[in-house]
């Protein structure tokens, strides 16, 4: 049962692409509430006519009463498959409180997010929607400090367990590690050097565009896998595994800088994301690293080889989708 559960879980990662996400930034003056949309078009599953006509399905603003116009501004394509969509939203009387219901993850890939922001009277609230919480309420009270908390403890931990090339790249080294020591000097490199790029990326200090990040990611995922079947070290694992940290922190940091979000809020923001990713995955690596012992243990010398070349083919399959298709 254990060495199916594995393959299962390899197989998983094998047919399973990154998280699914769109944002929108509300912009509120009077009677007019703006909201800039953007989305993944190649996401969109069976829309009914346009892009508009899927978002104006799926996408509701009320005041708390329904606008009594709603107009599509302006449609920009961002470059590759995204999308964004300027539109104005047109109520009777001056908004002073606002709520926002979002059921895209209906028409999109499972387990699909949408990150929001919202400026309302001088105060800039975020907010995350899904299938769980499909609905944000605003007010002019801002947001306290454990909300803004669990709120990203909560979306750090989700990205990890949707973070599919991630979770790849752990698992890439947890087949070749022996120890609990190698694995804890791995895991501890690792934290350090994606919460140091994290932290660049976030404050705006140092900034890689998405597209070579991602593919980035993926090449490195590739390393490991290669490393692992050449049974090769160019240098001690957990050196390699701190270059290659850095790299993954910079694809951690695309969540919250979409989110536009307030200076005021930032670090503790930044913290709590950081805090669920590294809950994520430890909990990854509890779970993994027993069960791979244990095979390792029972005789099984074909795990290492076997889910190497399945994380080296999918990391190829990201390379190529990430840096020429994307």
């Amino acid at each position: 049962m254990r060495i199916v559960a594995m393959f299962l879980a390899v197989a998983t990662l094998a047919s399973a692409h990154d998280v699914s996400r769109s944002d929108s930034k509300v912009e509120i003056q009077g009677r007019e509430v703006r909201v800039f949309l953007t989305l993944n078009y190649n996401e969109l599953q069976n829309p009914a006519g346009s892009i508009f006509d899927a978002v104006r399905q799926h996408y509701f603003v009320g005041s708390p009463a329904a606008p009594i116009r709603t107009t599509l501004e302006k449609y920009s394509a961002l470059g590759g498959p995204l999308v964004q969509l300027q539109i104005l939203y047109t109520f009777e009387k001056d908004v002073t409180a606002l709520t926002v219901r979002s059921t895209l993850y209906e028409i999109m890939p499972p387990g699909h997010q949408h990150l929001m922001s919202v400026r309302l009277n001088g105060t800039l609230h975020e907010a995350i929607l899904d299938s769980r919480t499909p609905e944000a309420k605003f007010t002019g009270v801002q947001t306290t400090n454990l909300q803004t908390f669990w709120r990203f403890l909560r979306l750090g931990v989700e990205h990890i367990f949707t973070g599919y090339d991630h979770l790849a790249f752990l698992l890439g080294l947890l087949v070749a590690t022996a120890t609990i020591g190698s694995l804890v000097r791995i895991i501890t490199s690792f934290t350090i050097a994606h919460s140091i790029t994290l932290a660049l990326a976030t404050f705006n200090v140092v900034i890689l565009p998405a597209r070579l990040t991602e593919s980035l990611i993926a090449l490195s995922i590739l390393y490991v896998a290669v490393e692992n079947l050449l049974d090769f070290r160019a240098m001690k694992r957990y050196y390699i595994t701190f270059l290659f940290g850095l790299v993954h922190g910079f694809g951690f940091s695309n969540v919250l800088r979409e989110m536009d979000l307030p200076k005021s809020s930032l670090a503790l923001s930044l913290f709590s994301f950081n805090a669920g990713v590294e809950i994520g995955q430890v909990t990854f690596v509890l779970l993994i690293f027993p069960l791979v012992q244990d095979l390792v243990r029972s005789g099984w010398k074909r795990l290492q080889p076997a889910v190497s070349v399945c994380i080296g083919v999918l990391a190829v399959y990201w390379f190529v989708q990430r840096a020429f298709l994307g």
